[in-house]
């Protein structure tokens, strides 16, 4: 169902996805099933993460891309990547969490500032250095979403 007010698309939230949540099939499908609802972005680090388990499974970049146009999901472009930006974030956050470790998180997340309100991720502590936006599980997300339907 598509919502719109004065031919103004109205989404219950611009989320992006962490390669984790792709495991969970049950909430892939939901995005399916409600996909009108929400605008859906993949960061570029989880192109690469995602497409490579398809990879793995015998399965080609077309394979991955019929299954993120399923649910209508924008895949975020290279040129948004801002270096300098995903640097100064990790440095300023260096004691929360460790560069070598976790350095794909503050890719995720500073290419995710301007374009989304909620990140969906199982590693919310990964992310908690972050202020731009929502980190939710998928199960939360779903549970609030189902809650705004009743509304």
């Amino acid at each position: 169902m598509d919502h719109r007010i004065g031919g103004i698309k109205i989404v219950f939230s611009k989320i992006a996805l962490d390669s984790n949540v792709f495991r969970n099939y049950d909430f892939i499908n939901y995005l399916t099933l409600y996909s009108t609802d929400f605008e859906i972005y993949l960061p570029t680090i989880v192109q690469l993460e995602v497409g490579y388990f398809y990879k793995t499974k015998n399965l080609d970049w077309n394979k991955f891309k019929e299954d993120l146009d399923k649910f209508d999901c924008k895949m975020i472009k290279w040129e948004n990547f801002e270096p300098s930006r995903i640097i100064e974030n990790a440095y300023k956050n260096r004691g929360t969490l460790p560069f070598r470790q976790h350095f794909r998180d503050y890719i995720i997340a500073t290419e995710c500032e301007t374009l989304i309100d909620k990140l969906i991720t199982y590693n919310i502590k990964h992310f908690n250095w972050e202020n731009k936006f929502d980190i939710i599980n998928p199960e939360d997300f779903v549970r609030d979403h189902l809650k705004s339907k009743k509304k």
